[in-house]
């Protein structure tokens, strides 16, 4: 159904202070708050039509209405005003985002912490990984004579390191050799073309002792796993009882429950598609009869790597302050983390 500017106009009006308030809204409210030029009667006969063609529903025990999720649809592909960071909000996320100095994951986890906190919802954000996962670089670096640091690098630019100790001692030159076998076996591959069968056979060609060899291809196979991973953490999660939707302590249970076990295939699925995704209440499986909505995007840094953010709330949420949010992540993180932004 086509909607009229009047239906459009009123829609927006509900969506707009239903967000804001939580309350079911009135005509006499709209008619007061809005200006719409129009009577009250005006009104309910327009909000009648639009809760019998489906964007709102009339709760039993009010008066009002709210939006249906095909109310909140039309208003976030079609009517929401976009929202402007302020200032202090700007600054906030850079503050995050120039901390350069700071490893990747503890980086995305201060955005994580920020994010929830400007938004007031809870916020997921993943490690990253990359569309083209090569192995480019094993060395075996001598610390004394009986012990080593191991260092394995993808084409992201992601470098895992650990330190080997071996009790009968390690020879230099020995390791220079099992360093050069290791680049000649292992790298220039994709990541997730080396199985743990084929690390084993390597293994038995090299006649090095076990205590060398046994961590050095432990220690491979568990960074392949790391590099194949897709992590994902939650901060902000007790913003969730700021809303009176999720007073009731089962809600709030399902809600927390929904947090800890996201399916990580679905949010890896939905970042793969390059623009901000709005995912409301009952359109989503996922969602379905959790009273939540999610706005998904995903981030990209250098060699193609790509992670997603994704800010959880009630189906009431901002979806203006969410999106302007993001966009932001999205355009700013790759410039701070390179420092092309000095700003």
């Amino acid at each position: 159904m086509e909607l009229s500017d009047r239906k459009r106009r009123i829609l927006r009006a509900i969506v707009d202070d239903y967000i804001r308030t939580a309350e079911p809204v009135g005509s006499s409210y709209i008619l007061n708050r809005h200006k719409l030029g129009i009577s009250s009667a005006t009104i309910r006969n327009e909000m009648a039509e639009l809760e019998g063609t489906g964007y709102l529903d009339k709760p039993h025990t009010s008066a009002g209405r709210v939006p249906s999720s095909l109310g909140y649809r039309v208003y976030v592909d079609e009517l929401m005003q976009r929202y402007t960071l302020t200032v202090r909000e700007i600054e906030e996320m850079r503050a995050s985002l120039k901390k350069s100095y700071l490893e990747l994951g503890n980086i995305l986890k201060d955005i994580s912490n920020t994010v929830a906190h400007l938004t007031n919802y809870t916020t997921l954000i993943s490690t990253p990984c990359v569309a083209t996962n090569i192995l480019k670089s094993i060395r075996l670096v001598p610390l004394d004579e009986k012990s080593f640091v191991m260092l394995v690098v993808n084409s992201g630019g992601i470098v895992k390191n650990t330190t080997i100790t071996a009790k009968g001692g390690v020879d230099a030159k020995v390791l220079e050799r099992l360093g050069n076998y290791l680049n000649l076996t292992f790298c220039d591959r994709e990541v997730g073309a080396i199985t743990n069968e084929f690390i084993l056979a390597q293994k038995e060609i090299m006649p090095l002792p076990d205590e060398i060899m046994n961590p050095v291809m432990g220690f491979l196979s568990e960074v392949l796993q790391d590099f194949t991973g897709f992590d994902i953490s939650a901060d902000g999660q007790a913003n969730i009882l700021n809303y009176p939707e999720f007073k009731d302590v089962n809600r709030t249970k399902e809600f927390f429950d929904f947090v800890r076990n996201i399916d990580k295939n679905f949010l890896k699925e939905k970042i793969a598609d390059d623009k901000i995704n709005i995912l409301i209440g009952d359109e989503n499986p996922h969602l379905k009869d959790l009273g939540l909505s999610m706005v998904i995007s995903n981030y990209k840094i250098k060699d193609g790597m790509i992670g997603g953010i994704a800010i959880v709330g009630p189906t009431r949420m901002d979806y203006s302050k969410v999106v302007a949010t993001l966009d932001y992540l999205k355009k700013n993180l790759d410039k701070y983390l390179d420092g092309t932004d000095t700003r």
